[in-house]
């Protein structure tokens, strides 16, 4: 009785999978458990039916202005809006409840620098030479980041997002870390930026009133190329960027403006202000989390003020995954694997929220494929300008996913590189891991792939995923019976790979203790002498 009972469920599930193939449209042939579908575009990655009935062609504003904030080592899993219990962060909950949420938005890049040299350029960063070790090889792939001290920076042949605004009649701004490269002409102010205030460093690379390990001297606090204040008051530096980006948006509200601010929170050390201070149940962490999402409330609240909201795209999403070695100072990664420094899925995957009221659908869901590469590519599009021809470009115009006249969008692959190598490979909902390592930043962390004593390990055949099912990586696929999807992602990544070129590694190029920025450089014993107020 009980086999006839199962067999009639079978067939019942069997066939209303068929019905629901055929009101699709779908074609899929499933074989040893093989769905030819599963190259397309999935039904899974449809965004329900509610979230797009009745929505006809969005008009854009011409020229509309672009604010993007990005987190420091926020994980996916961290926002109460992606998941998390006790998180604090209303004002990006009401970024996600007014406007997009993207459920498979990556970094370009599992750590920091790399990452935002992506984001700048629209390219994978190894095309923009931010990346260590030589390229065409294969050797342990370290966390690679600037100092400091670094000699080199985002390549000088490369064009950011502000210099392709700047000619389309865009004011730019830029607030807080930046990372790619120390010198001056590195610096946001030489490249593309009118304005530039922050502290150019991660908050563990010099000293200030927030507890730190590493020492390079103290905090500087930079306005465009010249240092203002040293050493930085760091813990309460929060307020002075909020009345920054105020007083920039009140000088432009006539004119189209591009902004970025790149918060210091979440990375370690943990900071908040005051007023922060055992303000949620997550602890330190927690604490610094609302404060970058009290700073987001700010700004929308002033975007709203200005009466500009109708023609303000707010982006938020982060540079890469969470530490998971620090305990309760740690982020999380969610229902994801891993996290900061590899290229499992919480190394990379991040939240990607879009607010545009009159635009972009009060909570829309999207599970289009979408990337941090993508946002420099929509800020020109939607400004009216193309990229650069001269060069590759990686990243997509996501406007037709934010405005819902596409489900899927345009990006269909990911590329997971880590220092000067190609990972793995993500395309449509099938993930294959060519190389995989571990990184010191979860030693503690229960999962000893993650672990930085975790290998360098060369996988053949690939491990396979699919990461609809199987966020977590935890069952690798029969690659026997998906060999038509291995053979795609196989024929991608050569091609890929046919193509692919490398800027000289700038990483490569060493440092000096001179490069520290110092208002009295001249003072000794240097860099711990540096001191000054403006």
């Amino acid at each position: 009785m009980a086999r006839r009972s199962f067999t009639r469920f079978s067939f019942l599930w069997a066939l209303t999978a068929l019905l629901l193939a055929q009101a699709h449209g779908s074609s899929a042939t499933c074989e040893l458990g093989q769905c030819s579908a599963g190259l397309k575009r999935q039904n899974g990655n449809r965004a329900p039916p509610s979230m797009r009935e009745g929505q006809g062609r969005v008009e854009l504003p011409e020229k509309p202005n672009i604010i993007i904030i990005y987190g420091d080592d926020v994980g996916y899993g961290d926002l109460n809006g992606y998941g998390h219990p006790t998180s604090s962060t209303p004002n990006l909950d009401r970024m996600i409840s007014e406007g997009m949420h993207m459920t498979q938005f990556y970094s370009a890049a599992p750590v920091c620098s790399p990452s935002r040299a992506s984001l700048m350029t629209g390219r994978l960063y190894p095309r923009t030479g931010v990346y260590s070790g030589q390229a065409g090889t294969n050797s342990s792939t370290g966390l690679s980041v600037f100092s400091p001290f670094s000699n080199g920076g985002l390549n000088l042949s490369e064009v950011t997002v502000a210099q392709m605004l700047k000619p389309l009649g865009y004011a730019t701004g830029a607030l807080g870390k930046w990372h790619l490269g120390i010198k001056e002409p590195y610096l946001p102010a030489s490249r593309g930026f009118d304005s530039y205030f922050g502290v150019p460093m991660t908050q563990n690379e010099c000293t200030s009133n927030v507890e730190s390990a590493k020492r390079f001297g103290p905090c500087p606090i930079m306005h465009n190329n010249t240092v203002a204040i040293q050493p930085a008051d760091v813990q309460n530096i929060d307020a002075a960027y909020v009345s920054n980006i105020k007083d920039f948006m009140t000088s432009h509200r006539n004119d189209p403006f591009f902004f970025y601010y790149a918060s210091h929170h979440t990375h370690m050390p943990q900071f908040a202000a005051p007023a922060f201070l055992n303000s949620t149940l997550r602890g330190l962490f927690g604490d610094s989390l609302a404060e970058l999402d009290w700073s987001v409330g700010q700004i929308l609240d002033h975007v709203v003020e200005l009466g500009i909201q109708n023609r303000t795209l707010v982006i938020f999403s982060a540079d890469n995954g969470p530490e998971l070695s620090d305990g309760d100072l740690g982020g999380e990664q969610g229902q994801l694997k891993c996290g900061k420094g590899t290229t499992w899925e919480g190394g990379v995957r991040e939240p990607g929220i879009f607010w545009w009221p009159g635009v972009v659908a009060p909570g829309s869901i999207s599970y289009a494929l979408g990337s941090t590469l993508d946002l420099s590519v929509t800020a020109v599009s939607l400004a009216g300008g193309k990229p650069p021809a001269d060069r590759a470009i990686d990243g997509y115009d996501l406007t037709p996913v934010l405005t819902g006249e596409s489900e899927m969008g345009p990006r269909e692959e990911m590329f997971y590189y880590s220092g000067h190598m190609l990972m793995a490979i993500r395309q449509h909902k099938y993930k294959a891991h060519f190389w995989t390592k571990g990184s010191h930043c979860h030693n503690s962390y229960h999962d000893q792939d993650c672990w930085d004593t975790a290998p360098l390990k060369a996988h053949e055949p690939p491990l396979l995923f699919d990461l609809e099912f199987d966020t977590k990586e935890r069952f690798p696929l029969d690659v026997k019976q998906y060999e038509t999807v291995l053979e795609s992602i196989m024929a991608l990544k050569a091609g890929h790979e046919g193509k692919m070129t490398f800027s000289p590694g700038e990483m490569n190029t060493g440092g000096s203790a001179e490069n520290f920025p110092c208002c009295n450089a001249d003072c000794k014993p240097r860099n711990f002498c540096c001191a000054c107020k403006t």
